[in-house]
């Protein structure tokens, strides 16, 4: 699934031809329109393709004011996006890798680590939550090491 302004990209026939759900947008698409289409296109992209991951890229050059983008997203409407998507991962029972792209303005990374811290709080990424959804010894014990490491460093 790939959610972007029409208008400038992908821009290579072949690449668009490889996206399996294209999610299309118009120049200045504002929060409203563009979460309701995440919404829908996430839940139908995870029932019809059932991913065993999701890799998330989350671009930023959706942000208002982006000179690349386009569009019209506000702040809240990227914490807001990435907080669907979570959410989607979490009811489907999906493992969710995210990375960050795009967004070419100074507040972009203020915009990403108040998605995180947003995530955090409601419980959605940490790595407590990781040991529990996988009841993996593997897992619990990178989490145990991680923490012997940290105390170790101080």
């Amino acid at each position: 699934m790939d959610v972007y302004n029409r208008y400038i990209y992908p821009g290579d026939g072949l690449a668009k031809r490889a996206i399996k759900r294209r999610v299309e947008l118009d120049w200045g698409t504002e929060d409203t329109e563009y979460l309701q289409k995440v919404k829908t296109h996430v839940e139908g992209a995870l029932n019809e393709m059932r991913p065993d991951i999701i890799i998330y890229n989350a671009g930023t050059d959706i942000l208002d004011g982006d000179p690349l983008g386009g569009l019209a997203i506000s702040p809240e409407g990227i914490i807001e996006r990435d907080e669907i998507v979570f959410r989607a991962a979490r009811k489907h029972r999906i493992p969710i890798l995210m990375v960050t792209s795009g967004g070419y303005q100074k507040r972009t990374a203020r915009i990403i680590a108040d998605s995180l811290l947003n995530l955090h709080h409601l419980g959605l990424i940490g790595h407590e939550l990781a040991a529990q959804e996988a009841g993996s010894t593997k897992v619990e014990l990178m989490s145990k090491k991680h923490k012997e490491d940290h105390l170790a460093s101080q």
